[in-house]
């Protein structure tokens, strides 16, 4: 009966002790968990946080832009530069977090989607020859092949699909204008090398957009007739460009009409007359060419509680600042914290 009852014993022990293994590994589970979710919930408010403010900042920069475009219409000065006020914000702190803003002028830029076959007005041969000078100038070894490869992608009529499509995964040539200038590395050819250096220069917007003559790079200018030299184009960039930003100098750094100031420059004159003879060396037409932007790329980057989030917004502003429309046409949150710099092209100081 003794070693009866020592055996009761001990499995009631044993069951005793299983018992609390089971509850303390549940207790330690359950505490692990707790720990996961309040972790993961910390990091979702601080993702929400500073999403909030990202979308915030967009508002502010959406307004401010407002902003610029009535001052130009009550001064009687439609103009857009890099002196303004759009180019030149510092980094600030709220609400604690610290907060970047850049606003780049997308009409400075050369415009990817005037290669494209349509609408009428635009002559994409023209543009593809830009483009191939262009790239010459960023450096790109294989700019006459790149530059083709460019135009078919863009042409719905050209066979450019019968090369992709042979491609793992395969895929077919768009066919249509470009949303966005990274759809650049679905072409033959185009790596991240090549990328990079053309990525700074180019923009996607609609065809038929102007560049403004107040906010490009010399290598755009000089890439629009062969017979304008790197450095002519540097001279009436420069002009533009007054290496420090502020009402006290935007109306001195300026050309304010094309047919009136960028048309009378000297370099200029020469190329303009001969533009629409046999022998011309490049195409000049004032519809080409504008002082003021409707298409702006805005960077927005919050560091808030160990969040680190970026944006790029495609902004278009209404010329008719009574209109006051402004929009976003295009966001990405994939953008990194270099991108600002290596693409920032006119500086502030």
């Amino acid at each position: 009966m003794r070693s009866y009852a020592n055996k009761q014993q001990g499995l009631a022990l044993i069951t005793v002790l299983f018992i609390f293994a089971l509850v303390s590994i549940l207790a330690i589970s359950m505490q692990t968990r707790q720990k996961m979710s309040m972790a993961q919930a910390s990091a979702t408010f601080s993702l929400t946080q500073a999403q909030l403010l990202v979308l915030s900042v967009e508002d502010v920069a959406k307004a401010g832009l407002v902003l610029d475009a009535n001052r130009d219409e009550n001064a009687n000065e439609l103009w857009d530069t890099s002196a303004e006020q759009w180019n030149q914000f510092p980094p600030v702190e709220e609400a604690g977090a610290t907060i970047e803003i850049y606003i780049r002028d997308l009409q400075g830029l050369f415009n990817l989607n005037s290669m494209a076959p349509k609408p009428i007005g635009i002559d994409p041969e023209a543009a593809k020859t830009r483009f191939k000078r262009l790239l010459e100038e960023a450096g790109v070894l294989s700019a006459s092949t790149i530059a083709e490869q460019v135009r078919d992608w863009l042409d719905p009529k050209s066979s450019a699909s019968s090369t992709y499509q042979n491609m793992e995964p395969p895929y077919s040539a768009s066919g249509i204008e470009f949303s966005h200038p990274s759809e650049l590395l679905l072409i033959e050819g185009i790596d991240k090398d090549i990328y990079a250096k053309i990525e700074p220069l180019v923009s996607a917007l609609p065809a038929k957009t102007p560049l403004n003559i107040n906010t490009t790079d010399p290598r755009i200018l000089s890439s629009w007739d062969s017979g304008l030299t790197l450095a002519d184009a540097t001279t009436i960039v420069n002009k533009t460009h007054p290496g420090s930003c502020g009402a006290n100098v935007r109306n001195d750094n300026v050309i304010k009409s094309i047919s009136d100031d960028l048309w009378s420059e000297t370099s200029l004159s020469a190329l303009i007359k001969a533009s629409d003879t046999e022998n011309a060396t490049g195409t000049w037409k004032e519809e080409d060419f504008s002082v003021n932007t409707q298409y702006f790329s805005l960077f927005i980057r919050v560091q808030i509680n160990e969040q680190d989030m970026m944006l790029e917004s495609i902004i278009r502003r209404n010329m008719d600042p009574k209109d006051g429309f402004v929009g976003v046409v295009y966001r990405d949150f994939s953008r990194k914290p270099s991108d600002i710099d290596r693409l920032k092209i006119i500086k502030c100081s």
